[in-house]
């Protein structure tokens, strides 16, 4: 009798396997376009194409070692490389190889690398560049390596929080992207997005019942109420999706397409905050429910009370993970500040500056909200309940 109940699980779990590699796969095929310009063609006929290659000799180099940068190698290398992919692979052609401060890679034979095949419209002239190494087999190996660690330390928890990662990135990229390149303003697409996110990202790591829907619930409320005072604040400071650092390329993109910049700095926001605000919501509703199924008597303040207590424990830190990914993604920028000794009123009042702030605060503000809101949005629910 006890097969059925442990055959049951590995069948449920292998259809939300199949169904999230099919919903990634029907996502894939709704993003694919013309593009209105193909970055790929050069002058007149000629085109370029980016190519997988080895090197098969090193014929010679002339290195040095940076004299302060340590780890930097700086010189020319003389390559023979093989082409292994596209329309000329098994070609054999030689390469020279310039290390500079940005492009410090040190080949040997049998390294792989990606090149840049640049053609003639009469096919007559072949020009071969090295781009960089081929950095997507080490990627893949990193990726799978970490989805094999949350498998083996969560369990079913772990494959259906993979599962989670795939759905979440598929959405983005392959219907969120697409659906605001096509015209469909970046504020509304957001909130769908955050709303289909917590839907089915939330059951998938934390179940289903009562502090799913609590989670669920307390996030889009938070979502919404750090979209509002992140607008009015963008009001007052005027900063918008016009204040990006590639509002140029943006703008040109705009004018072939339905893209609408204004409201890209809302998304943004929303995008970067949820992860965070998930987290938190389903913890608290987690500790809650927890509360609840071990004092079934507990009333809406006894329950709310424990969720602020937990809440807060949780807040600070989460707010500080928040200013911290900020922070880190404006460290060059940051640096360079501090290398210029640029005056307060230069630096706080610049384009980049009023985006990255705006963008931690509002994140913190979703996050600090979260507290309360969840909090009463589960005690709501299980106080009227009781455990049978």
């Amino acid at each position: 009798m006890k097969h059925p109940l442990t055959v049951r699980p590995f069948i449920s779990d292998s259809i939300l396997t199949v169904l999230v590699i099919l919903y990634t796969l029907c996502s894939l095929c709704f993003s694919r376009h013309t593009s209105y310009y193909d970055v790929y063609k050069l002058s007149g006929k000629d085109s370029v194409s980016f190519e997988k290659a080895v090197v098969t000799e090193v014929v010679s180099e002339k290195l040095e070692r940076h004299p302060v940068q340590k780890g930097m190698v700086t010189g020319i290398q003389q390559l023979n490389i093989r082409i292994t992919s596209g329309a000329y692979a098994g070609t054999s052609v030689p390469v020279t190889n310039f290390l500079n401060y940005d492009t410090s890679y040190r080949f040997t034979r049998g390294s792989r690398l990606i090149v840049s095949v640049n053609v003639s419209a009469d096919n007559k002239n072949l020009h071969v560049f090295i781009n960089s190494p081929d950095r997507l087999p080490p990627l893949i190996v990193f990726a799978v390596l970490t989805a094999i660690l949350l498998c083996v330390t969560g369990g079913r928890q772990g494959l259906r929080s993979v599962l989670a990662i795939i759905f979440t990135l598929s959405t983005i990229l392959f219907v969120f992207i697409p659906l605001v390149y096509r015209g469909i303003p970046p504020e509304g697409a957001a909130v769908i997005l955050a709303g289909i996110t917590a839907g089915i990202t939330l059951p998938l790591t934390g179940g289903t019942g009562r502090k799913t829907a609590a989670a669920a619930a307390g996030t889009l409320v938070c979502l919404c109420l750090a979209a509002s005072i992140q607008a009015l604040f963008c009001a007052l400071t005027q900063v918008s999706g016009f204040t990006f650092g590639d509002t140029d390329s943006l703008m040109q993109i705009a004018a072939h397409s339905s893209l609408r910049i204004g409201g890209l700095l809302f998304a943004a926001v929303l995008i970067s905050s949820l992860g965070a605000v998930m987290d938190i919501a389903m913890s608290i509703a987690s500790a809650v429910n927890e509360i609840h199924l071990n004092n079934t008597s507990a009333g809406f303040l006894e329950l709310f009370s424990a969720g602020m207590h937990m809440g807060r424990d949780m807040m600070g830190t989460m707010a500080n993970t928040l200013i911290l990914a900020f922070t880190g993604s404006a460290l060059v920028m940051l640096i360079q500040i501090y290398a210029y000794n640029m005056q307060p009123n230069q630096v706080l009042n610049t384009n980049s500056t009023a985006v990255e702030i705006v963008q931690a605060l509002s994140g913190c503000f979703a996050v600090i909200s979260a507290v309360p809101v969840v909090s009463a949005l589960s005690a709501q629910m299980f106080s009227r309940t009781r455990v049978r």
